[in-house]
């Protein structure tokens, strides 16, 4: 399975990519601003990952990469900033909300085709000042925290995703799972 991971200029990039469940070499690592340019960017990929930055998804420019991906049908996992690019590009806002950066939040699960071994409450690691609003179809929920703020996305026939939280983090024990049950859902 060949992933593109775009990096968006964040230093828990790495982290991530030592949690995707592929093999190193199975994973292109590209400047996310760059592959956002570059038309062929999804060609021979059969998974994207859009990481997190610090940000927003216009400046970082990724949101037209995340449209591309849907129309293309290709599978996508946002993290963080990568959340709010998928977020944006199926017609929620965003929002400034005060910042949580480096805290750990109890959020609650919904059934979900695309994390489908998580229901219920989680613990998680936050790091951001912008969140999701106007979550609607053909985005739905699937994780929230108790003060409604959305903390994990899926599109409604795609297969897209995004965690507004760190699965990379050690406050996310979850996490590493979390990731595998994604590509487990996509194969």
């Amino acid at each position: 399975m060949r992933v593109l991971f775009l990096e968006n200029d964040d230093s828990f990039s790495w982290n991530v990519v030592d949690r995707l469940p592929v093999p190193r070499r199975e994973i292109c690592i590209r400047p996310g601003r760059e592959a956002a340019q570059d038309p062929s960017a999804l060609r021979g990929v059969d998974v994207v990952v859009v990481g997190p930055g610090p940000t927003d998804p216009h400046r970082a420019g990724i949101v037209e990469l995340v449209l591309a991906a849907a129309h293309a049908g290709r599978p996508l996992l946002g993290i963080c900033l990568g959340h709010q690019a998928l977020g944006l590009a199926c017609g929620a806002s965003l929002v400034r909300v005060p910042p949580v950066h480096g805290k750990r939040s109890m959020i609650t699960f919904s059934p979900s085709r695309l994390f489908p071994r998580f229901e219920g409450r989680e613990s998680v690691m936050r790091y951001h000042s912008l969140a999701l609003a106007g979550v609607a179809a053909p985005l739905r929920v699937v994780a929230e925290t108790d003060d409604g703020i959305p903390m994990a996305i899926e599109h409604a026939t795609l297969p897209m995703a995004g965690l507004q939280f760190h699965p990379d983090s050690f406050g996310t024990p979850s996490g590493e799972a979390m990731i595998a049950d994604f590509f487990e859902a996509v194969r």
